[in-house]
């Protein structure tokens, strides 16, 4: 696995007619806003599927098929170094999550390679032995669709009942998935229990 050394915004910089997807101007989607529709292909088979409870034969990843109340998505670019360390950290708190009472069977956690090919992503997904689901967002069609300018992004989304998503959080640039952020993912869980 090779990364460029100056990260997403050195490659586009230096290789801008490689990028498929172009800067938006929108504005950034923050808490409130509803989160975009989005498709995009399961590459990790059954696996992918099962975590996600989707049935044993989809071949692609719609948000408002998904059951769960809450889903954390992880924004990334394999050339990131931010994105990079981020992503390991994620793998372990996945397993953190998955084992916690609050959260497990409430919140699930996926990625999205943002101008990364489905190829890309599967050998990020197995170089970095990454625990949860990982997408591509080869065009950066959701990516730009969110208004954003950075990565690594994440997000926090709540199922409003009706196949959309509201923005509950947003995480921008690298952060630590630590027991701080563990009790912000719980209460938001606990609040939401009384509106739901």
């Amino acid at each position: 696995m090779h990364r460029y050394p100056g990260g997403l915004h050195g490659w586009k910089a230096a290789f801008p007619d490689r990028m498929e997807g172009q800067p938006g101007s929108r504005r950034a989607l923050a808490p409130g806003d509803v989160f975009p529709a989005c498709r995009v292909a399961v590459l990790n088979g059954d696996e992918d599927r099962q975590y996600l409870g989707l049935p044993p034969t989809a071949r692609w990843l719609e948000l408002s098929e998904l059951t769960t109340r809450f889903v954390l998505i992880q924004l990334y670019n394999t050339l990131c170094n931010d994105c990079v360390t981020e992503t390991k950290k994620l793998s372990a708190f996945f397993h953190v999550v998955e084992n916690d009472p609050v959260l497990a069977g409430q919140l699930k956690i996926i990625g999205l390679g943002v101008y990364d090919s489905n190829q890309n992503v599967m050998k990020f997904k197995k170089h970095y032995d990454v625990a949860y689901p990982l997408f591509s967002d080869k065009s950066g069609q959701i990516f730009e669709c969110l208004g954003q300018s950075q990565l690594p992004l994440a997000y926090l989304v709540r199922a409003k009942g009706d196949g959309s998503w509201i923005i509950e959080l947003v995480k921008r640039g690298y952060f630590d998935p630590d027991e701080a952020f563990l009790h912000t993912l719980r209460q938001t869980v606990i609040r939401s229990e009384g509106t739901d």
